[in-house]
Protein backbone atom coordinates (compact mmCIF):
# COMPACT_ATOMS: atom_id res chain seq x y z
CA UNK A 1 0.00 0.00 0.00
CA UNK A 2 1.41 3.35 -1.07
CA UNK A 3 2.09 5.75 1.76
CA UNK A 4 0.25 9.05 1.44
CA UNK A 5 2.74 11.89 1.07
CA UNK A 6 2.23 14.83 3.39
CA UNK A 7 3.91 18.10 4.25
CA UNK A 8 6.27 17.70 7.19
CA UNK A 9 5.29 21.16 8.48
CA UNK A 10 1.50 21.30 8.21
CA UNK A 11 0.96 17.48 7.93
CA UNK A 12 -1.44 17.96 4.97
CA UNK A 13 -1.12 16.23 1.63
CA UNK A 14 -0.85 17.63 -1.87
CA UNK A 15 -4.55 18.16 -2.53
CA UNK A 16 -4.36 21.97 -2.46
CA UNK A 17 -0.67 22.56 -3.22
CA UNK A 18 2.02 20.44 -4.84
CA UNK A 19 4.57 18.97 -2.47
CA UNK A 20 8.24 19.55 -3.20
CA UNK A 21 11.42 17.87 -2.02
CA UNK A 22 13.73 20.81 -1.19
CA UNK A 23 16.65 18.90 0.37
CA UNK A 24 18.44 15.52 0.49
CA UNK A 25 15.95 13.98 2.92
CA UNK A 26 14.58 11.20 0.66
CA UNK A 27 11.22 10.86 2.37
CA UNK A 28 10.74 14.50 3.33
CA UNK A 29 8.12 16.55 1.47
CA UNK A 30 6.86 20.04 2.11
CA UNK A 31 4.63 22.70 0.62
CA UNK A 32 6.68 25.58 -0.71
CA UNK A 33 4.39 28.09 1.05
CA UNK A 34 4.89 26.27 4.37
CA UNK A 35 8.64 26.23 3.91
CA UNK A 36 8.66 29.95 3.07
CA UNK A 37 6.77 30.68 6.31
CA UNK A 38 9.26 28.51 8.21
CA UNK A 39 12.16 30.41 6.63
CA UNK A 40 10.60 33.79 7.48
CA UNK A 41 10.59 32.97 11.20
CA UNK A 42 14.22 31.82 10.99
CA UNK A 43 15.79 34.68 9.05
CA UNK A 44 18.64 35.07 11.56
CA UNK A 45 19.91 31.49 11.56
CA UNK A 46 20.94 28.72 9.16
CA UNK A 47 17.42 27.31 8.90
CA UNK A 48 16.70 30.15 6.50
CA UNK A 49 19.05 28.77 3.87
CA UNK A 50 19.36 25.04 4.65
CA UNK A 51 17.50 22.02 5.96
CA UNK A 52 17.98 21.58 9.70
CA UNK A 53 17.96 17.77 9.30
CA UNK A 54 20.28 16.95 6.39
CA UNK A 55 22.03 20.36 6.35
CA UNK A 56 21.61 20.63 2.56
CA UNK A 57 21.29 24.16 1.18
CA UNK A 58 17.99 25.04 -0.44
CA UNK A 59 18.11 25.80 -4.15
CA UNK A 60 16.45 29.21 -4.39
CA UNK A 61 15.62 31.17 -7.52
CA UNK A 62 15.09 34.93 -7.17
CA UNK A 63 13.48 37.43 -9.52
CA UNK A 64 16.35 39.84 -8.80
CA UNK A 65 19.88 39.45 -7.37
CA UNK A 66 20.22 39.90 -3.63
CA UNK A 67 21.19 43.45 -2.63
CA UNK A 68 24.29 43.43 -0.44
CA UNK A 69 25.33 47.10 -0.31
CA UNK A 70 24.51 48.05 3.27
CA UNK A 71 26.14 50.71 5.42
CA UNK A 72 27.40 49.69 8.85
CA UNK A 73 25.04 51.11 11.50
CA UNK A 74 25.13 48.55 14.30
CA UNK A 75 25.20 49.82 17.86
CA UNK A 76 28.34 49.29 19.89
CA UNK A 77 27.86 49.45 23.66
CA UNK A 78 31.59 49.88 24.34
CA UNK A 79 32.05 52.74 21.91
CA UNK A 80 28.89 54.37 20.50
CA UNK A 81 28.96 55.51 16.90
CA UNK A 82 29.05 59.19 17.86
CA UNK A 83 32.17 58.56 19.96
CA UNK A 84 33.90 57.01 16.94
CA UNK A 85 32.75 59.94 14.85
CA UNK A 86 34.19 62.38 17.42
CA UNK A 87 37.52 60.56 17.56
CA UNK A 88 37.92 60.55 13.78
CA UNK A 89 36.71 64.15 13.67
CA UNK A 90 39.43 65.34 16.05
CA UNK A 91 42.11 63.33 14.27
CA UNK A 92 40.98 64.55 10.86
CA UNK A 93 40.70 68.17 11.95
CA UNK A 94 44.36 68.26 13.02
CA UNK A 95 45.44 66.82 9.66
CA UNK A 96 43.19 69.16 7.67
CA UNK A 97 44.35 72.17 9.72
CA UNK A 98 47.98 71.34 8.94
CA UNK A 99 47.29 70.82 5.24
CA UNK A 100 45.16 73.95 4.93
CA UNK A 101 47.77 76.04 6.75
CA UNK A 102 50.52 74.62 4.55
CA UNK A 103 48.67 75.72 1.42
CA UNK A 104 47.86 79.22 2.66
CA UNK A 105 44.43 78.46 4.19
CA UNK A 106 42.70 77.84 0.88
CA UNK A 107 39.45 76.99 2.66
CA UNK A 108 39.23 80.62 3.77
CA UNK A 109 40.04 81.81 0.26
CA UNK A 110 37.10 79.76 -1.07
CA UNK A 111 34.76 81.15 1.61
CA UNK A 112 35.97 84.67 0.85
CA UNK A 113 34.99 84.35 -2.80
CA UNK A 114 38.52 83.75 -4.02
CA UNK A 115 39.88 86.90 -2.34
CA UNK A 116 43.33 85.94 -1.07
CA UNK A 117 44.11 88.63 1.50
CA UNK A 118 44.51 88.86 5.25
CA UNK A 119 40.88 89.62 5.96
CA UNK A 120 37.89 87.37 6.07
CA UNK A 121 34.69 89.34 5.60
CA UNK A 122 34.68 92.06 8.24
CA UNK A 123 37.33 90.66 10.60
CA UNK A 124 41.08 90.37 10.43
CA UNK A 125 41.98 86.70 10.66
CA UNK A 126 44.88 87.53 12.98
CA UNK A 127 42.36 88.75 15.57
CA UNK A 128 40.48 85.44 15.70
CA UNK A 129 41.41 83.41 18.80
CA UNK A 130 42.65 79.81 18.82
CA UNK A 131 39.35 78.39 20.09
CA UNK A 132 37.50 79.90 17.15
CA UNK A 133 40.03 78.42 14.75
CA UNK A 134 39.61 75.05 16.44
CA UNK A 135 35.81 75.19 16.06
CA UNK A 136 36.15 76.38 12.47
CA UNK A 137 38.31 73.42 11.46
CA UNK A 138 36.11 70.95 13.33
CA UNK A 139 33.16 72.25 11.32
CA UNK A 140 35.18 72.17 8.10
CA UNK A 141 36.31 68.59 8.74
CA UNK A 142 32.75 67.53 9.56
CA UNK A 143 31.60 69.03 6.26
CA UNK A 144 34.35 67.17 4.36
CA UNK A 145 33.38 63.87 6.03
CA UNK A 146 29.76 64.45 5.07
CA UNK A 147 30.68 65.10 1.43
CA UNK A 148 32.89 61.98 1.34
CA UNK A 149 29.97 59.99 2.76
CA UNK A 150 27.63 61.15 -0.01
CA UNK A 151 30.26 60.49 -2.70
CA UNK A 152 30.80 56.93 -1.42
CA UNK A 153 27.03 56.40 -1.29
CA UNK A 154 26.64 57.69 -4.86
CA UNK A 155 29.33 55.44 -6.33
CA UNK A 156 28.05 52.53 -4.23
CA UNK A 157 24.62 53.06 -5.77
CA UNK A 158 26.08 53.04 -9.28
CA UNK A 159 28.28 49.99 -8.81
CA UNK A 160 26.49 47.81 -6.24
CA UNK A 161 22.71 48.38 -6.28
CA UNK A 162 20.91 46.27 -8.88
CA UNK A 163 17.40 47.76 -8.81
CA UNK A 164 18.48 51.38 -9.18
CA UNK A 165 15.16 52.78 -10.42
CA UNK A 166 13.24 51.51 -7.39
CA UNK A 167 16.01 52.71 -5.05
CA UNK A 168 16.17 56.22 -6.57
CA UNK A 169 12.38 56.55 -6.57
CA UNK A 170 12.29 55.75 -2.85
CA UNK A 171 15.23 57.93 -1.77
CA UNK A 172 15.66 60.90 -4.12
CA UNK A 173 13.52 63.41 -2.19
CA UNK A 174 14.86 62.56 1.27
CA UNK A 175 18.47 62.27 0.15
CA UNK A 176 18.27 65.58 -1.74
CA UNK A 177 16.93 67.32 1.37
CA UNK A 178 19.64 65.87 3.61
CA UNK A 179 22.34 66.73 1.06
CA UNK A 180 21.20 70.37 1.00
CA UNK A 181 21.16 70.42 4.81
CA UNK A 182 24.74 69.14 4.95
CA UNK A 183 26.13 72.40 3.48
CA UNK A 184 25.87 74.21 6.82
CA UNK A 185 29.59 75.00 6.56
CA UNK A 186 28.72 77.59 3.89
CA UNK A 187 25.30 78.60 5.23
CA UNK A 188 26.72 79.51 8.64
CA UNK A 189 29.44 81.66 7.12
CA UNK A 190 27.22 83.67 4.78
CA UNK A 191 24.32 84.08 7.23
CA UNK A 192 26.02 84.73 10.56
CA UNK A 193 29.45 85.97 9.47
CA UNK A 194 28.86 87.85 6.21
CA UNK A 195 25.29 89.06 6.66
CA UNK A 196 25.00 89.60 10.43
CA UNK A 197 28.69 90.33 11.18
CA UNK A 198 28.45 88.16 14.31
CA UNK A 199 31.47 85.95 14.81
CA UNK A 200 30.02 84.63 18.09
CA UNK A 201 26.88 83.37 16.34
CA UNK A 202 29.02 82.02 13.53
CA UNK A 203 31.12 79.97 15.96
CA UNK A 204 28.01 78.71 17.79
CA UNK A 205 26.38 77.67 14.52
CA UNK A 206 29.60 76.03 13.33
CA UNK A 207 29.81 74.05 16.56
CA UNK A 208 26.17 72.99 16.22
CA UNK A 209 26.77 71.82 12.64
CA UNK A 210 29.08 69.05 13.87
CA UNK A 211 26.37 66.84 15.49
CA UNK A 212 23.95 67.91 12.73
CA UNK A 213 26.25 66.43 10.09
CA UNK A 214 26.55 63.26 12.16
CA UNK A 215 22.76 63.00 12.34
CA UNK A 216 22.49 63.53 8.57
CA UNK A 217 24.95 60.73 7.78
CA UNK A 218 23.37 58.38 10.31
CA UNK A 219 19.84 59.08 9.06
CA UNK A 220 20.81 58.66 5.41
CA UNK A 221 22.53 55.37 6.27
CA UNK A 222 19.38 54.15 8.05
CA UNK A 223 17.16 55.08 5.09
CA UNK A 224 19.58 53.41 2.69
CA UNK A 225 19.71 50.17 4.70
CA UNK A 226 15.91 50.09 5.07
CA UNK A 227 15.47 50.43 1.30
CA UNK A 228 18.05 47.68 0.66
CA UNK A 229 16.19 45.37 3.06
CA UNK A 230 12.88 46.29 1.45
CA UNK A 231 14.31 45.38 -1.96
CA UNK A 232 15.39 41.99 -0.65
CA UNK A 233 12.10 41.40 1.18
CA UNK A 234 10.05 42.15 -1.93
CA UNK A 235 12.29 39.94 -4.06
CA UNK A 236 10.10 36.95 -5.00
CA UNK A 237 11.84 33.63 -4.24
CA UNK A 238 11.05 30.16 -5.55
CA UNK A 239 12.42 27.09 -3.78
CA UNK A 240 13.28 24.38 -6.29
CA UNK A 241 12.50 20.73 -5.62
CA UNK A 242 15.79 18.82 -5.79
CA UNK A 243 14.26 15.99 -7.82
CA UNK A 244 14.29 18.46 -10.73
CA UNK A 245 17.70 19.84 -9.89
CA UNK A 246 20.58 18.13 -11.79
CA UNK A 247 23.16 19.72 -9.47
CA UNK A 248 22.11 17.52 -6.54
CA UNK A 249 22.30 13.74 -6.84
CA UNK A 250 19.32 12.18 -5.06
CA UNK A 251 17.33 8.98 -5.50
CA UNK A 252 13.73 9.93 -6.25
CA UNK A 253 10.62 7.95 -5.31
CA UNK A 254 10.04 7.11 -8.96
CA UNK A 255 13.54 5.62 -9.26
CA UNK A 256 13.00 3.51 -6.16
CA UNK A 257 9.69 2.17 -7.55
CA UNK A 258 11.37 1.16 -10.82
CA UNK A 259 14.06 -0.75 -8.93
Amino acid sequence: METQRECRICMIGNDEEILIQPCRCNTSYVHESCLQKWRNVNTNNEKYIKCEICQADYVILQDHPTETFEIYDKKNKRCPLFCLYSIYLFMGSFAITAIDTLFGQQSLVILNGGNNNNTLGFFDIDDIDNLSWFIYYLSYTSYIYCMIFFVVLFFGLISSVYRKQFYIKKTRCKFSAYFIMSWTYFYNFYIFYKALHRIDLYMAASLASIPINFFIMKRVAQIHNNIIRELNTNNVETIISVRYNPLIEITTIEDEDEN
